[in-house]
């Protein structure tokens, strides 16, 4: 029997199935599902466990903070993502259910070197598991949870510009 892959939790207004970070972790074979607000991020937990939780700070309907007190003592991972003048940080908040609160902010860098070595301590999505094209995935609805797979690459051609020449 294989294990199960990693199942992550994107919480945020910005996210889409078509963004490249939901994309990267399909790819890597992970579960993504995808929710806006904290509302829709409880009805998520609550239909589905996660390993990882990965959120905006600041969400439609409040800050991410209740994530904390919903995933203490659960074997999930919560980050949250914090918009700074220059990009974005990541703050630590659980690891495997245990408040990692206070410890310092990751910049992209660093929290991508974590992430990747969150990801390769996870399974492989198992070939004979199939669901529906990301473009097809929707938010999470409120009575089920839905994963975002990842959709098939494809190759555009190079755009070629021709200068006429001048008389």
């Amino acid at each position: 029997m294989c294990p199960e892959p990693l199942r992550i939790l994107l919480v945020g207004r910005d996210l889409t199935p078509q963004s490249q970070f939901s994309e990267r972790l399909c790819r890597s074979g992970c579960l993504c599902a995808i929710v806006r607000s904290v509302a829709e991020a409880r009805a998520a937990l609550d239909a589905q466990q996660f390993d990882l939780v990965l959120s905006e700070m600041a969400l439609p309907d409040g800050t991410a903070y209740p994530l904390l007190g919903l995933l203490e003592r659960t074997p999930a991972t919560l980050f949250f993502r914090f918009g700074v003048r220059d990009g974005c940080w990541w703050l630590p908040a659980l690891e495997r259910g245990q408040r990692t609160w206070g410890q310092a902010a990751l910049r992209p860098s660093q929290f991508a070197h974590q992430l990747d070595a969150l990801l390769a301590a996870a399974p492989p999505l198992p070939a004979t598991k199939s669901a529906a094209p990301a473009e097809h995935a929707k938010v999470i609805p409120m009575s089920a949870v839905e994963f975002v797979t990842p959709k098939p690459q494809r190759v555009q051609p190079a755009k070629v510009r021709v200068r006429k020449a001048s008389a």
